[in-house]
Order: structure tokens, then sequence, then C-alpha cells
């Protein structure tokens, strides 16, 4: 494999050495630990690496951000543990069947759960308690802060973030993938309404999940070692079956070279030419890819105008907005109402954002 820079390379080696519990590989020589961080934070590996980590490997500057992160960190993994908890048995009460995904599942199969960094837990839950659900957000003093074309973001201070997912994928999407989750979830035993996915579909999610931020923005090598410790110290998967569904899906190539990046990756194979390609776009970006590629894909649609991007932006299609609001379904004639709705609320949660792709897009269109 072939390497950007020194430090992709070592972290690359840290990250081998805190999943497989390996000694700690040493030091290169005029390797900048600044930039080392930088780039473990911008794909969020940083609680892997900061794992193994000894602070007296480290310039003082860095080894005090670490011991800072780790505390921080920590306290954060409780307190998300605790709210998930509490937001688990006011599920139960109100009988809504519920199933988590994602990093809240596969950091229970790292060495250590801290090692799994996650800015929010997602869950998939059943839609037609809607109504329910809110309630107990509300209860609990969250606030929604998005309510996009498949899920529900709820946020509540200090650090709280909760999506709730109607769908897996959102139908108008270019890539949505058709197989469902609840087909073959048991329930828990303590919990007759929490349900767990079995690990070859929670594998097959986690591929699709990749493809839809590899082919839009982007996508990070911590999907690498998510792909690791799910094939190597998750529940026995059936693989077979796996790449069936993925080849039904049209992804089955991709899903090859995902698996033969992270074995190259974690077990020192031979990469492909499609696998080094992989690999850089991987290291190149954030752990969801990098929001400017994903701008310029979006401006292109409009053949590069300004004006059109953001009237569509302002005012997105029908489609969208019945996603987004599911009460125009009874009522289309608040469409126009709705727009202000989501003007308002753009600018109380998301003035940040907006203000981001503002700057991106002006950039770009110079």
């Amino acid at each position: 494999m072939k390497y950007s820079s020194l430090e992709n390379e070592y972290l690359i080696a840290l990250l081998k050495s805190a999943i497989k519990k390996e000694a700690l590989p040493p030091v290169p020589d005029n390797l900048d630990w600044q930039e080392l961080v930088a780039i473990s934070k911008k794909q969020q590996v940083y609680s892997i690496i900061a794992a193994v980590l000894n602070a007296g490997l480290l310039p003082e500057k860095q080894a005090q951000e670490l011991n800072v992160y780790i505390q921080n960190e920590l306290l954060r993994l409780l307190s998300m543990k605790s709210e998930l908890d509490a937001l688990e048995s006011a599920l139960q009460e109100k009988q809504i069947k519920f199933m988590l995904l994602k990093g809240s599942v596969i950091r229970n199969y790292y060495p250590q759960q801290k090692m799994r960094q996650m800015s929010d837990i997602d869950i998939l839950y059943d839609y037609s308690k809607r109504d329910d659900l809110f309630k107990i957000m509300k209860s609990r003093h969250f606030r929604l802060t998005t309510s996009c074309e498949n899920s529900d973001d709820f946020f509540k201070e200090p650090f709280y973030t909760f999506e709730w997912h109607r769908e897996l994928f959102f139908e108008e999407a270019a890539f949505c993938p058709h197989f469902d989750l609840w087909k073959n979830a048991k329930p828990d035993q303590d919990n007759p309404y929490k349900y767990h996915v079995e690990s070859t579909e929670h594998f097959v999610y986690t591929i699709c999940h990749m493809f839809k931020h590899y082919a839009t923005n982007g996508c990070g090598i911590r999907f690498l070692c998510d792909i690791y410790v799910l094939m190597n110290y998750g529940e026995k998967m059936d693989m077979d079956r796996a790449l069936d569904e993925l080849d039904k899906i049209g992804i089955k190539d991709f899903a090859l070279d995902a698996i033969g990046l992270t074995e190259a990756v974690f077990k020192d194979a031979e990469v492909s030419e499609n696998q080094q390609k992989m690999l850089d776009f991987l290291l190149s970006n954030g752990v969801y890819g990098n929001l400017v590629v994903d701008y310029s894909k979006k401006l292109s649609e409009f053949g590069g105008s300004k004006s059109k991007y953001f009237f569509r932006r302002l005012f997105p299609e029908r489609k969208k907005m019945l996603a987004n609001y599911r009460q125009l379904e009874k009522k289309p004639y608040l469409l126009p109402f709705y727009y202000i709705v989501r003007l308002f609320t753009k600018i109380k949660y998301n003035s940040k954002s907006a203000k981001t792709e503002l700057r991106e897009i002006n950039k770009i269109n110079k």
C-alpha cells in the first residue's frame, strides 16, 4: 500500500495496533503529531488511537489534549448510556418497537466500547407511534433540530443527540436499497419492544451505509474499522448470503473492494488498483466525506447556477416537503405555510451550517 503522508501511514498502523491488540508500532522520525491528531479527529478515530497511545510519547500540548479528551469522552459515554436506558424504558412503556443501528451496535464488538466514537445514537422505530415518540422526547427536554427525509433528529444540552429513523434510506434518493431489517430481527429478552438485528443483515446495512456516503460526498476510514470488527469480532454471519444480498442491491463489487481493502489494512494483504484508489479517497475525507464535494455535485445539477441552486434549497420539491412534513399528506394546501416553517426552523437551528454552505458555494462558483 502507498500513503500520501507519513501521518496517514502511522495512523493506519495505530488503528491496527489498537483494534487487534498488538504492540504499539515504533514512532517514525519526523512524525508531525499535531497533523496526526488533526487527521484522527477529522476521521473520528481519535478514540481508537487514544486507547493505546501513551501520553509520554506525545509532545506536551498533544499529551494534555489527549488526557482531557479521554476524561470528557468517558463522561459522555456514561451520560449517553444513562439517557439511552431511560429512553428505552419509556419506549417499552409506550409499546413502541425500536432497534439500535450503526455505531451503538458496532461499538459492542470493539476491544473497548469507548473506542467507537459516535456523534449521535441512531434508532429505527415504529413510525406509526411517532406522536408518542415526540411526547417522550419533549418530556425529557429534547428539542427537534431536523426533520429530514427518513429521520427526526433531537438534541439536548450538552451533547445528547438521537436520530430516530422511520426508514433506512430515503425513497427518492439516487441510492435507496430495499431490504427489511425488521424481517429477521428478534426481541430482547428483557424488553419485548427492543429488537436486535441479525449480524448478516447488519453487515449488509453497514456496507450500504458506507456506499451511500462514498457515492455522494465521500466517507472515511472508520468504515474499514467497523467492517473489520464486524467480520472478526462480531457474531457469526453468513458472508455468502450477505454478498448475494449486496449483489441484488447492485453494489457487490464495491463491497468486495471494501472487504479486500479492510483485509489489506488489518492483515497486510495485497491491494488491487481499485482498493488503493479507495484507500486514497477514504484518507482524503472526513468520517462522512467532504461537504464541498457534495455541494459541487448539487451545484452541477443546476448547471452551475447559484440562483437556481439556492431557490431549490429554500423551496424543495413537493415530494421532499412531504417526506419532512407528513401533515401535508392530508392537508396539501398547507404547503406554502410549511415552506415558511422550514425557513424559520433552519434559521433557528441550522444558521451556522447555512452560512458554511453559502461560503463554500461562493468559493466553488468562483
